[in-house]
């Protein structure tokens, strides 16, 4: 929160209000920029919160003394708090819900592609049309999104095959399958290859089982280029 700010957060409204009803509320402290009626990307339906832009930290000050904790028709107390910028414009990640537990013995990839599939088309198509609109509207943070979450991606890709608006031809023509650059690397980084691969047989067999294959792994790799051109 930043009490700086211009913009309040006010919730706890029903969630049949329209967004007139929740304006009628926030406009009895002042005049209002911009109001934004958040609803859930799965149902459709408004989450009962509201993203309220003032315009000016004063009439935002107003907002939170006299609408927090205002007694609506229904009984119910609003809650109003003041929001950063970068809240108000989507410049933050937005909250996930939890994940399924999955348990050692399961199958991360069968479990996330057998939730996608039990996903109504509909509720799909919405989710691949929010996240299209993302990515353009804000590619940096879309990136970040999917780089944080990759379950995430993965489960976009399954969601696309399933709704055929890809294909596992298309799928494959996006992988990155680059090789590293040699000077992506750091000088101790190529010097690490270089001192893995002139290791000695004998060497390596005075090794355990467990670091002779991590050492024969990682010589067939250099071998096969994965690194760049490191010898």
């Amino acid at each position: 929160m930043d009490s700086n700010s211009t913009s309040v957060s006010i919730g706890k409204f029903p969630f049949d209000y329209t967004e007139d009803q929740v304006l009628e509320i926030a406009k009895s402290v002042g005049p209002v920029i911009d109001l934004k009626l958040l609803f859930d990307e799965l149902t459709g339906k408004s989450k009962g919160y509201a993203i309220i832009n003032y315009g000016d930290n004063e009439t935002a000050s107003s907002a939170v003394r006299n609408l927090n904790y205002m007694t609506l028709p229904n009984g119910r107390f609003l809650k109003c708090s003041f929001i950063t910028d970068g809240e108000a414009t989507n410049d933050r990640l937005p909250i996930l819900p939890l994940g399924v537990q999955i348990h050692p013995n399961e199958n991360v990839e069968n479990t996330i592609a057998n939730i996608v599939s039990s996903i109504d088309q509909t509720s799909g198509m919405e989710l691949l049309r929010e996240i299209k609109k993302m990515s353009k509207e804000n590619p940096n943070l879309t990136k970040l999104l999917l780089e944080k979450f990759p379950q995430l991606a993965h489960a976009l890709v399954e969601l696309t095959l399933l709704s055929n608006t890809s294909n596992k031809e298309l799928i494959e023509l996006t992988l990155n399958k680059r090789q590293a650059e040699l000077n992506d690397l750091s000088s101790a980084h190529v010097q690490l290859l270089k001192d893995v691969h002139n290791l000695s047989e004998e060497e390596i067999k005075g090794l355990d089982e467990a670091k002779q294959a991590i050492i024969l792994k990682v010589k067939q790799e250099i071998d096969n280029g994965t690194y760049g051109q490191i010898i």
